[in-house]
């Protein structure tokens, strides 16, 4: 709160004075100070920009998740596991990678990793991808995904604005496209949607189809209605939060993501219209990489460990 009336200062010294009109202008200069830190924090505490300002991504750690999922292909669910995955790093701007140490001509970005291993029958699906945005505005700067299994290896990756596509699948191979202006990929909306849950929602969105995929079948984006649903209570394998749902609609498709009302806005729950899912089983903040020993592996629940770890 701004002072009422000139504050009362001890001399400093001998000799040392301060007037009225020094203690005024002081006065006048704490007030104006104090303003701007209460807007700035008004305009972050509801704008869409608050999770990724947050102190909480300087703690050194990274926000680890895993998720029980359900997972549509040929005609029926198979069951298996999601890692998401994200943290913040130092960005080298001209090698478009992950600084070793923070750089004068870099800034900082927030890398997300999306994991998911599914098995169906002898073989098992093993897809990923990683999305790097800015920390500071959320622009988009690359991807790269993958997708392996018993068939064979697909890949892809965008940077600079052009997508890399690389198929087994016959009229698919290699291709090259430009990346559509304003899209965003479908594996990194976990993280993209956050900036909607406080905030002023946009009404349209551009997704880009899957990369996550071994299948590139149509390389473009499509414009999706969002829709904010009210906080309202979901329980998950993790626990019972207050979950705010951003619902995605596509002519008869839907895709529904309820991230965590709380900042940083973890994601609890997926639902699409073809009856994929992913549920919350288990976060935390931690420095994954140095969980690598014999045994770490148990940080699972124990449905979502064994038959995983290879």
């Amino acid at each position: 709160m701004c002072p009422s009336r000139p504050l009362l200062f001890k001399p400093d010294g001998p000799g040392r004075r301060i007037t009225v009109k020094t203690v005024w202008i002081v006065s006048l200069t704490c007030c104006l100070l104090m303003a701007c830190t209460v807007s700035t924090f008004a305009e972050d505490a509801h704008g869409s920009r608050s999770w990724r300002q947050s102190a909480i991504w300087d703690d050194g750690n990274a926000e680890f998740a895993t998720y029980e999922i359900s997972w549509q292909r040929y005609d029926r669910a198979y069951n298996g596991r999601a890692i998401i995955v994200l943290v913040k790093e130092p960005w080298a701007p001209d090698l478009q990678v992950k600084a070793d140490t923070p750089r004068p001509d870099g800034f900082e970005v927030f890398k997300f990793n999306h994991l998911r291993d599914v098995p169906t029958g002898v073989y098992t699906y093993h897809q990923a991808a990683t999305v790097f945005l800015r920390r500071d505005s959320g622009e988009l700067l690359k991807i790269a995904a993958s997708s392996v299994e018993a068939c064979g290896i697909s890949t892809a990756q965008m940077r600079d604005q052009v997508l890399e596509t690389h198929s087994y699948f016959d009229t698919q191979g290699d291709r090259t496209v430009s990346w559509p202006n304003g899209a965003w990929p479908w594996a990194g909306l976990p993280a993209v949607l956050r900036d909607f849950v406080v905030g002023e929602p946009a009404s349209t969105f551009n997704v880009f189809g899957t990369l996550m995929t071994s299948r590139f079948p149509e390389l473009t984006d499509k414009s999706w209605k969002l829709t904010r649903h009210e906080p309202k209570r979901l329980s998950v394998p993790a626990g019972d939060y207050e979950g705010v749902a951003i619902e995605l609609q596509h002519e008869d498709v839907s895709m529904t993501f309820v991230f965590d009302s709380v900042s940083p806005h973890t994601l609890l729950q997926y639902k699409d219209s073809r009856d994929s899912e992913y549920r919350l089983a288990k976060v935390e903040r931690m420095p994954y990489w140095r969980m690598s020993k014999p045994g770490d592996e148990q940080w699972y629940p124990l449905h979502l460990r064994d038959g995983f770890t290879q």
